[in-house]
């Protein structure tokens, strides 16, 4: 499987987001994970190579591009990844938020939480958005898909998808909504929603991130398109008109309310 070392997909993502009110807040982490330093984690073990560096909260392109040399700097020297929440947060709903996470904590007596734990609570855990993206996680040796029979109980063969079938799928239910709502409302009709389909190299794949779709009509033409786990089952002869069931999990390519990566040089 084919590896990308490096990977910077600053400037698309600059120009892919934006900011129209003044309490809009994209959120990048610097993050070091054990895949990527296996000499310190066959040292320290997983939990403590694995660290979340720093956290930065963009209020502006302008101060966005002014803090790439230091995010990448920060990268290579931690050996780290900078991820990218694509769907902006609310400034005033998120310290809301951590105003209520420190009463609770006062109440509680909790006086070991490090105080920036719970200011990245506040903002990672507020889910309110204008706008609404979704990630479809799409690794190269995940695109052998399962092909179920007619009740949707067993697998019966597996089908290679491409990005470009994927993209095909998701363009193809967004233009849906758009015809749905020009019907409904006295507009003309544009491929607003399609056109905010974009595709970013990640380390063993792409990410396509899309405004959200109808995710049962896009399951029922492929059957990775969900979040989290899901239990296949397959029917394994064992001997004359014998089968045995054999299941295995498979993660989802979706994610609701996740992260992109924004930069890694290994």
């Amino acid at each position: 499987m084919a590896v990308n070392s490096m990977i910077d997909n600053f400037e698309t993502l600059i120009e892919y987001i934006d900011f129209i009110a003044p309490t809009d807040r994209y959120i990048v982490h610097i993050m070091r994970r054990p895949r990527d330093c296996k000499q310190l984690q066959n040292q320290l073990g997983s939990n403590e190579s694995q660290r979340l560096i720093r956290t930065y909260y963009i209020d502006s392109k302008e101060y966005f591009r002014n803090k790439i040399p230091a995010m990448k700097e920060l990268c290579k020297s931690c050996n780290a990844r900078a991820y990218l929440i694509v769907s902006p947060k609310d400034n005033f709903e998120c310290l809301l938020n951590l105003g209520t996470k420190v009463l609770k904590t006062i109440q509680n007596k909790n006086y070991s939480v490090k105080p920036e734990h719970l200011l990245r609570e506040a903002y990672c855990e507020n889910h309110k958005t204008r706008r609404k993206l979704w990630i479809l996680d799409l690794d190269n040796d995940c695109m052998e898909v399962p092909v179920l029979d007619e009740k949707g109980k067993y697998v019966v063969e597996t089908k290679t998808w491409t990005t470009e079938d994927v993209i095909k799928l998701v363009k193809a239910e967004l233009k849906d909504i758009e015809e749905r709502i020009c019907k409904k409302t006295p507009r003309k009709y544009t491929t607003w929603l399609e056109d905010q389909v974009i595709v970013v190299p990640t380390r063993n794949g792409c990410h396509v991130i899309t405004p959200p779709f109808n995710l049962k009509s896009a399951l029922s033409k492929c059957q990775m398109m969900y979040e989290n786990e899901r239990t296949f089952t397959e029917q394994h002869p064992c001997g004359p008109g014998e089968y045995e069931e054999v299941r295995h999990k498979r993660v989802g390519w979706l994610h609701k309310d996740g992260m992109t990566l924004l930069y890694y040089d290994n």
